[in-house]
């Protein structure tokens, strides 16, 4: 007699997706997904091919698996491999259980790193389909890695959905994970504590909170996050350098929008200092939220203080990326400043981009 359970392909609990105002196309279609897929496409899945199966966008791919994780319909998973031969090493259901340091059978050894030796996965959950249990088929899980590439940990991490909705996946007080590469920016607002003193209170908090979510929106729009607020000024981050070039400079236009919206001329105008640099980091928890440090963060946060209002302050590790040098022509010309950073050991070669008059 045939083993109907592990027949039964109609998945269940799918429908708890409307709730995130999805489309309910886009539900019906990862229905159908689900219900055709074979068993082995449905566990340890490479989010790349998820993509390309449902016909989405990597990012919304990556923001639907995170809510369908938030609902217990599928699990998140994490996959450390050797940067030497690309054999894996560990697999963790959360990030709290990877090893920092690994060491593989053709002899490489050193720290895990979240951009290059850590890859996401994501099985489907058995109550919303039971699959077989020859699932497991790490031949073919290889052919598509091979094929697409593995989805690095820190664009999951990256995104402002996976930190609202997925706060649970943090590592221990005493851990902490590398990043080799992140671009990281620094906000301010100019004169923000002149502000309240010539508007009321209320006036001048409901403009700074405008400006906070004309940086959200930018941020997100080019796969970057917004990691915290600190004051009036905001701490985020992308993966790509140019990507955070041009989410800063939408940063920029969105407060022209915000200035002329708001009617605020002369010295009421909102002025945004911004600071971007682009280097290695750690990767720690911070009052319950994954957070970042190191000599970038620090770096970045010095630019931001030295910009004047109306600015971007860059370092030479964000202008020596070739995707930045293609954007520069469409953005202006880099001013070479001679500066020195407080607190900083090393040279570091600063750039200006401006991007409104202060």
């Amino acid at each position: 007699m045939p083993a109907i359970s592990f027949l039964n392909r109609t998945p269940a609990g799918l429908e708890r997706l409307h709730k995130y105002n999805l489309p309910a196309a886009e539900v019906e279609r990862l229905k159908t997904y689900i219900r055709r897929a074979s068993d082995r496409e449905l566990f340890k899945a490479n989010p790349l091919q998820l993509a390309q199966s449902l016909g989405w966008e990597t990012p919304h791919t990556l923001d639907v698996l995170t809510l369908a994780a938030a609902e217990d319909l599928l699990r998140l998973e994490w996959e450390t491999f050797c940067p030497g031969c690309s054999g894996g090493l560990q697999h963790s259901h959360t990030l709290g259980e990877i090893q920092t340091h690994q060491a593989c059978a053709c002899g490489w050894q050193g720290e895990i790193v979240l951009d290059q030796a850590v890859a996401v996965q994501a099985s489907l959950d058995e109550h919303v389909r039971r699959l077989r249990p020859e699932k497991d088929d790490p031949q073919f899980r290889q052919e598509v890695d091979t094929r697409l590439g593995r989805l690095m940990a820190i664009n999951l991490i990256n995104r402002p959905l996976f930190r609202e909705m997925l706060g649970e996946q943090t590592l221990p007080e005493n851990q902490s994970l590398g990043v080799e590469h992140l671009a990281i920016f620094f906000s301010d607002l100019k004169g923000s504590t002149a502000l309240y003193q010539r508007l009321s209170d209320a006036t001048a908090y409901q403009l700074v909170r405008e400006h906070f979510n004309v940086i959200f929106a930018a941020v997100e729009k080019h796969g970057g996050s917004a990691v915290k607020t600190i004051g009036d000024g905001v701490m985020g981050t992308f993966g790509n350098n140019a990507a955070a070039l041009r989410g800063i400079v939408d940063s920029f236009h969105g407060m022209q929008d915000l200035n002329q919206r708001a009617g605020l001329q002369g010295e009421d105008r909102l002025s945004l200092k911004m600071g971007l640099h682009a280097g290695p980091c750690i990767v720690v928890t911070l009052n319950h939220r994954l957070d970042y440090f190191g000599s970038t963060v620090n770096i970045a946060s010095r630019l931001s203080h030295l910009a004047e209002g109306g600015d971007l302050l860059f370092s030479q590790s964000v202008l020596e990326d070739a995707g930045v040098q293609a954007e520069m022509s469409s953005l202006g010309k880099a001013e070479q400043l001679h500066t020195t950073l407080r607190g900083v050991l090393q040279p570091v070669q600063v750039y200006r981009l401006v991007m409104e008059q202060a």
